[in-house]
């Protein structure tokens, strides 16, 4: 048996050539860095996910990484084309697709995947199945607990009736199911929530809480530049400079941040300014959101910034991250906020409330725009207040980098793996989180 890391994740790739792929740049930056701590107990990561539509890739290709296979230990298998309806799916490319996870399998002495929260196409917790069937050890990563999801979506009325009661009563606990059965059989799972461990992890030792921070230590903000971040805080007559990074989708609330910023403005003169980095489907409307309520001057769109030197560059001058989702969220821009020492003011969804303990973040009532428009005002009328919760951000960053969660996960990984053996010191679970 290879002592191949086999990872199946719904993260969409696009092969440029025969030995090149491209696919979300901090995604890339995120499998270097697990390439680099897994050597040498495993001699490569095969990574099995579908396909990119073709459109999506022409769309987003300014802003995606690249992974050279060749030359980086890396290797993309698909699973299945990018674009596809359910029918198809399940009558053309699911027991195909079954097949070639089970050749993955037995060349892999570890299979890394997830729960299935898309029962339509689900490809990750198939991937567990076999995985047990055949006696390969196992880790299940959760990154969202979205047990509140259809109340959101109904609340919020971008769901029916009808489909808050099906997700609530079918497919919520299909999905727990998935849940309790990978709690009880994987070598491993990491849950990203503190309600998700108490519920599926209490007594059990293989389940555990994790932060999965994507940026590096180098990527901290310097000391010169959060100097430079205090003096504008302490500056009257310095905007504060109001920022939302990530993708323009709906369920993220751009538009919630766009109106709150409005109501402020109406509460306070002080100055403020909104920077919205990032491209989706709903720019075009945000953009007109912006031009009808006479925000031009206030709001600037940047676009999309790769993951890296560029978007951290631009991140440094912020002071304070708008979070206004619509349902429940694990975003990497929060974390990545704090590296840039920046707090946050979001609404109380359970990620946030996990993240209050940082001493960076400021919740107000899910989903009142109004009082999110309070905290704006109160902020941008004494960016004083704002010192302290900057500082707090960056000392959690400190204690939350990339490296350390991921040499977390690795010690708990070869743990597993080593069936109890304690033949090798594990470093300890990185702080604060």
């Amino acid at each position: 048996m290879s002592n191949d890391y086999l990872l199946v994740v719904p993260v969409k790739f696009q092969r440029v050539s025969n030995s090149h792929v491209a696919v979300e740049s901090a995604f890339c930056e995120h499998l270097r860095m697990l390439r680099k701590l897994l050597a040498p107990s495993f001699a490569t990561v095969t990574v099995a996910s579908p396909a990119m539509d073709p459109a999506q890739y022409e769309r987003d290709r300014s802003h995606l990484g690249e992974i050279d296979e060749s030359s980086e230990g890396i290797r993309w298998v698909e699973l299945h084309h990018g674009r596809l309806g359910t029918a198809t799916f399940w009558l053309k490319h699911f027991v195909p697709m079954c097949r070639r996870l089970w050749d993955l399998v037995s060349n892999s002495s570890l299979v890394h995947s997830g729960i299935s929260h898309n029962l339509w196409r689900p490809i990750e917790f198939p991937a567990l199945l076999i995985a047990k069937l055949q006696g390969r050890k196992t880790v299940c990563v959760v990154d969202m607990d979205l047990r509140d999801d259809a109340k959101m979506n109904f609340l919020t009325g971008r769901w029916s009736r009808k489909s808050m009661l099906l997700c609530k009563y079918l497919y919520d606990p299909l999905r727990s199911l998935q849940l309790r059965f990978a709690a009880r059989r994987c070598s491993l799972v990491l849950l990203k929530g503190r309600e998700l461990c108490r519920d599926f992890g209490a007594g059990r030792p293989a389940v555990k809480y994790f932060l999965d921070a994507a940026y590096s230590a180098d990527q901290l903000i310097s000391p010169e530049a959060l100097e430079a971040k205090v003096r504008a805080l302490e500056d009257p007559e310095a905007p504060l400079e109001l920022v939302y990074f990530g993708r323009l989708t709906a369920y993220k609330g751009v538009d919630r941040c766009i109106r709150a910023v409005a109501y402020a403005r109406a509460q306070t003169r002080a100055p403020m300014r909104l920077h919205i980095i990032g491209t989706g489907e709903e720019e075009a409307p945000l953009r007109e959101l912006v031009a009808q309520l006479q925000l031009q001057e206030v709001v600037t769109f940047h676009g999309a910034l790769p993951f890296g030197p560029r978007l951290f560059e631009t991140l440094y001058s912020m002071h304070l991250l708008l979070a206004a989702p619509l349902s429940e969220d694990t975003p990497r821009s929060a974390l990545d906020a704090f590296a840039a020492g920046i707090p946050i003011l979001g609404f109380d969804t359970k990620y946030y409330r996990d993240l209050r303990d940082s001493g960076a973040v400021e919740v107000v009532p899910w989903p009142s725009v109004e009082q999110l428009a309070q905290g704006i005002a109160t902020s941008a009328a004494d960016k004083r207040r704002l010192i302290p919760l900057a500082q707090s951000a960056v000392e959690f960053a400190r204690a939350n980098t990339q490296e350390k969660w991921l040499r977390s996960r690795i010690d708990w990984t070869l743990d597993a793996c080593e069936e109890g053996s304690h033949s090798a010191p594990r470093v300890s679970q990185p702080g604060r989180a």
